[in-house]
């Protein structure tokens, strides 16, 4: 995907995190049995876990990031329960505890992302020796 157009520079995290999500979606969906157009030849596989290689290498240190937002934010006293929910007591310490609960989620998360990130460049070097997906010359057709 090194053609790809990069992500408008205006999108927030979240909308970046939307799309990723999406296009993740629709390469399992792709990939799947009668997915179109799916994977193709092997080397389709070793291009895929490359680039799964670099996503998940980015995954910790985005939920690590999203952890940190909410500490610093419930620090600053502007975590409380969603709009139009009231400010009672027990609601503000409801969403102290969830952000809290988040956090620690997330933390837990991002280790994990750092294992599986791992294992995806492990598995992404021992393909590499396999090639890119298409060589010159040769049509591309599906696999039966």
């Amino acid at each position: 995907m090194s053609d790809a157009v990069p992500p408008s520079p205006s999108l927030s995290v979240a909308e970046l995190s939307s799309e990723a999500a999406e296009l993740l979606s629709a390469a399992v969906r792709s990939g799947a049995p009668g997915g179109a157009p799916g994977l193709v030849l092997p080397g389709d596989a070793v291009e895929a876990v490359a680039a799964l290689a670099g996503v998940t290498a980015r995954l910790p240190e985005l939920l690590d990031q999203l952890a940190s937002f909410l500490s610093s934010e419930q620090a600053a006293g502007r975590v409380g329960p969603a709009r139009g929910e009231g400010l009672d007591g027990e609601r503000a310490h409801e969403a102290l505890r969830a952000a809290r609960d988040a956090r620690e989620h997330l933390y837990e998360a991002a280790r994990t992302a750092a294992l599986v990130a791992e294992a995806v460049t492990a598995a992404a070097t021992v393909l590499a020796p396999l090639g890119t997906a298409h060589p010159a010359g040769r049509p591309v057709e599906p696999h039966a």
